[in-house]
């Protein structure tokens, strides 16, 4: 499930492996966990898990700002790129 995998790839590449208390909804910015520069390493993991195309549109720190977040882009990402393919 994609929030397992943001978990773990969030907690190995800005943690050192550390997941207690990292939630769905821990603020990522506002706990130093990752920064504006830290949203393209996260665009081309969520790119590379759910072969969405994250369009620098929705590149803003409200979309990365927690896991909840992050999940809650990519299930609307794929809704209306489901929705563009059956239109």
């Amino acid at each position: 499930m994609l929030k397992e995998k943001l978990t773990d790839f969030i907690a190995t590449q800005f943690l050192d492996g550390e997941r207690d208390g990292l939630e769905l909804d821990t603020p990522l910015f506002e706990l130093n966990i990752v920064d504006s520069a830290a949203i393209f390493d996260l665009v081309d993991f969520l790119k590379a898990q759910t072969n969405l195309n994250i369009g620098m549109q929705d590149i803003h720190p409200g979309n990365f700002a927690t896991i909840a977040a992050m999940v809650a882009l990519c299930d609307s990402l794929q809704h209306n790129q489901t929705q563009g393919a059956t239109a």
